[in-house]
């Protein structure tokens, strides 16, 4: 079960990955654009701090975060306390897998050199 969500969250981002990278012109504003976006993603996902302590503000925001539901995945996987379950984790990140790889396979075809 673990490397399902190992698995489901690196291809999330390798989709995002394609989606930002396919519209962009060079690798200085890939890199900066990507420590913009993922470090937030990050500290959002619950992976440092529990996310039932969380105000209910912030709380919202991290129903957003896409690695919530993975690392929240994980975490049921390795230790059985999970905060949405494991259904309703591979569901979110199955579904913004499908479509941050159909953005990034549409931005990568319109590429032009």
């Amino acid at each position: 079960l673990a490397l399902l969500f190992m698995v489901l969250i690196a291809v999330v981002f390798a989709g995002l990955g394609t989606v930002i990278g396919s519209r962009l012109q060079n690798m200085q504003g890939f890199q900066l654009i990507m420590n913009f976006l993922v470090m937030p993603i990050f500290f959002l996902s619950g992976a440092l701090y529990p996310l039932s302590n969380l105000p209910a503000g912030l709380a919202a925001v991290t129903r957003v975060d896409p690695l919530t539901y993975g690392i929240d995945g994980l975490r049921g996987a390795f230790i059985g306390a999970g905060h949405f379950g494991a259904a309703t984790d591979a569901s979110v990140l199955s579904a913004v897998a499908v479509l941050f790889l159909t953005l990034g396979a549409w931005a990568f075809s319109r590429i032009q050199i």
